[in-house]
C-alpha cells in the first residue's frame, strides 16, 4: 500500500497500538519526505487520534523536522525509548509467572515475550477485541493465556501475582489507558496485587500539546441499536495513587 494511503488509514485506525501507529507515521514520512508534502496527512492524524499521546508527540516532532536525517534520528530515538522501557520492565518484573493485563500494548507484549510467564490473564477487551489479539500473539509464542469476558477480572484475580498494563497517556495525576483499566486497578488494590504501568517517554504529553488532547466518544452502534443515551469511549483515566510504579525506561 502506498504511504499516503497508509497515513490516511492511520487517522481512522481504532485497533492498532499507539506505538504501531507512531512507527508507521515515521516510516511513511521518511518514504514521502522528498516526494510530496505529507504534512496535511500528519495533521489529519493529530485531529483524529487525539487520545493517543505517543501519536500526538511523534506527529508534532514529524511536523518540525527539516530533513530525512532528522526523521531517521526520530525513529531511532523512539525505538531506543521503547527498548529501554521493555528492558527495565523485564528487569523489574522477570520473576512473576502469573500476570494480568488488559487490552493490547506492544510494550506489554514485548515484555511478556521476554519474561515468558506461565500464564497471562487478559480480558477480550470489547468492542474491538484487542485482548483477544494479544492472546493470539502470546499463544503463537508458546505462552499460556487465560482469556475471559471484560467484567470477569474478579474471578481470576486470586490466581494472579501481579498486574501491569500499557498506557496511552501519562499525566501528573493519572494514567490514561483502555476502558476497564480503572476497575482492574481497583480489583488489584482489593486483592493486594501490585499494579505497574509500562510507558516510554513519548507517552508523557508535552505542555504545548495538552490543548489538543481529548478522549473521543465512539460510535454508539458499537454498543447497541437501542434508542437511548450511550457512552462508548475506548479510554479512561486511572489515578496514580493506584499505581505502584510507572516503568518508563528513563
Amino acid at each position: 500500500m502506498e504511504c499516503d494511503k497508509i497515513l490516511q488509514n492511520l487517522a481512522k485506525d481504532r485497533v492498532s497500538s499507539s506505538n504501531t501507529i507512531a512507527l508507521k507515521m515515521i516510516d511513511c514520512s521518511i518514504e514521502l519526505f522528498d516526494r510530496c508534502d505529507y504534512r496535511g496527512l500528519i495533521e489529519n492524524i493529530i485531529e483524529n487520534q487525539p487520545s493517543m499521546v505517543v501519536v500526538l508527540n511523534v506527529a508534532d516532532r514529524i511536523l518540525k523536522v527539516n530533513s530525512k536525517k532528522e526523521l531517521l534520528e526520530l525513529k531511532n530515538e523512539f525505538l531506543k525509548a521503547e527498548e529501554n522501557t521493555v528492558n527495565k520492565a523485564v528487569e523489574r518484573l522477570k520473576d512473576y509467572k502469573r500476570i494480568a493485563t488488559i487490552s493490547y500494548s506492544r510494550t506489554v507484549l514485548n515484555t511478556l515475550k521476554l519474561i515468558r510467564p506461565k500464564k497471562v490473564f487478559v480480558s477480550v477487551s470489547h468492542p474491538a477485541n484487542e485482548g483477544e489479539r494479544l492472546a493470539q500473539e502470546l499463544l503463537a509464542e508458546g505462552i499460556g493465556v487465560v482469556l475471559f469476558e471484560d467484567a470477569a477480572y474478579s474471578v481470576v484475580m486470586r490466581n494472579v501475582e501481579i498486574v501491569f498494563i500499557g498506557a496511552d497517556a501519562v499525566f501528573e495525576d493519572c494514567v490514561v489507558n483502555k476502558i476497564g483499566s480503572f476497575p482492574l486497578a481497583l480489583l488489584a488494590d482489593y486483592f493486594k496485587k501490585d499494579f505497574f504501568v509500562l510507558a516510554n517517554k513519548f507517552k508523557f504529553l508535552s505542555d504545548d500539546l495538552k490543548g489538543r488532547y481529548r478522549i473521543l466518544e465512539m460510535d454508539p452502534l458499537e454498543i447497541t441499536r437501542l434508542n437511548c443515551e450511550v457512552v462508548n469511549v475506548y479510554f479512561e483515566r486511572l489515578p496514580l495513587n493506584f499505581v505502584k510504579e510507572i516503568i518508563s525506561g528513563e
